[in-house]
């Protein structure tokens, strides 16, 4: 079997970059700039002032006369003097003359004669012209993921269109005779299809368009045609029949379609038979039908795989060192045990979840790492640092732990 890292580097050298697209300002949220983002003048265009006050020669003493005021968006008439100030406002231009400002809470804020309580240094509460950006700069590069921060900065920067990558569409399916959608009577021996939705909802993390398909009956024939119409998208995932059951088609129908296997079976604990295979130009990912199973092998090779096709920078989980508030055990394989998180006593913390399970959903609710307990260690003990892959948001966490309940070991 490869390791992960393997894996990972053979997964990562089959993906090509996606087309780019020009699009509004406002529909770069969420997408991957494909160029580099140079500002188009300084910013600020002058020097102008940080706060609500006065501005006045930084050198003089005593008590100024008052001769006018400046108001953001506005420019000042007057030319600041010895023994003179003017009220300025926040943003405005600083008027000729002047080097400084003092804020209105070191003042006794008069209109015609002000007096300045407090030493007031030469640059004081200025912010220089070109503080923010010079014309020319590079100020967001290729690769880069925009968030709200980046549109301010496309936004200052005058871009009204950026060029970005095309959201890959992916088609995500299911497979079993036993499954079922949500709304539909799940009897006896009868599961419902929850890794349709999962799956779409992470495809949606990742920037890309989600393609959920039909359930796929647990014949060869169903799991060729579904697949057939699946290539349609960009890539596909698929969640079950991947192993050596008797009803694993999904590896018979790609070779039927022409597919060729680049990896099956990652040393890993969940996830051990994910697959991955290359079919009339697009990738195919076999994941495992266990949820748990199903969500972690999406982080650790679809999530990456996405975020290189837009041409991200920095496509792997980022990895952290952190205690963890409770034993890992951990077996023959690099096994991940899902973990809570969140900060204590001003430190962050692992928190493992109470339940390991491949197959319990609750277990992942709340988790946003996945702490690794390498290959043949058996258990680690509480306290001890470990390697932690981020793959979400740290939100409030308490002292009962993450599933509300009180910290202890976890079952498996």
């Amino acid at each position: 079997m490869l390791t992960v890292e393997e894996a990972q580097q053979r997964l990562l050298a089959e993906v090509p970059l996606i087309e780019s697209e020009e699009v509004a300002l406002g529909e770069t949220h969420g997408r991957v700039l494909r160029e580099d983002v140079a500002a188009a003048a300084d910013v600020p265009l002058a020097d102008n002032s940080a706060m609500d006050g006065y501005a006045i020669r930084a050198g003089d003493s005593g008590p100024r006369r008052v001769i006018g005021e400046v108001r953001a968006g506005s420019v000042a008439t007057a030319c600041v003097e010895a023994g003179t100030a003017m009220r300025i406002m926040t943003g405005a231009p600083i008027p000729e003359g002047a080097d400084a400002v003092a804020q209105i809470e070191i003042t006794d804020q008069g209109l015609d004669v002000v007096n300045i309580n407090e030493p007031v240094k030469r640059g004081a509460n200025i912010r220089r012209r070109g503080e923010d950006m010079h014309a020319g700069d590079i100020v967001l590069t290729r690769g880069t993921l925009v968030g709200a921060g980046e549109i301010g900065v496309l936004a200052t920067a005058r871009r009204a269109r950026a060029l970005v990558a095309r959201r890959p569409v992916v088609a995500v399916l299911s497979t079993g005779d036993e499954l079922v959608d949500v709304g539909e009577n799940a009897g006896a021996g009868r599961v419902v299809n929850s890794n349709v939705h999962t799956l779409s909802a992470l495809v949606r993390e990742c920037g890309a368009i989600a393609r959920p398909q039909s359930i796929v009956r647990d014949s060869r024939e169903a799991t060729i045609a579904a697949i057939d119409r699946a290539l349609e998208c960009d890539y596909v995932i698929s969640s079950g029949g991947v192993s050596v059951g008797a009803y694993d088609f999904v590896k018979d129908a790609l070779e039927a379609l022409g597919g060729e296997t680049k990896f099956w079976r990652v040393a890993m604990k969940p996830g051990k038979p994910v697959f991955l295979s290359r079919v009339r130009e697009r990738l195919f990912f076999g994941l495992p039908g266990n949820p748990v199973s199903c969500m972690v092998t999406f982080t650790l090779f679809v999530a990456p795989a996405l975020r290189r096709a837009m041409g991200m920078s920095g496509v792997l989980p980022p990895v952290v060192n952190l205690k963890t508030t409770a034993p890992l055990r951990g077996s023959e394989r690099r096994t991940y045990v899902r973990v809570a998180v969140y900060p204590r006593d001003g430190d962050l913390v692992a928190e493992p979840m109470l339940v390991q399970g491949s197959g319990a959903t609750t277990s992942m609710r709340g988790a946003n790492g996945l702490a690794v307990v390498q290959e043949g260690v058996r258990e680690i003990e509480a306290g001890a640092s470990v390697p932690v892959v981020l793959m979400g948001l740290m939100g409030p966490m308490g002292p009962m732990g993450p599933m509300g309940g009180t910290a202890a070991p976890y079952r498996s």
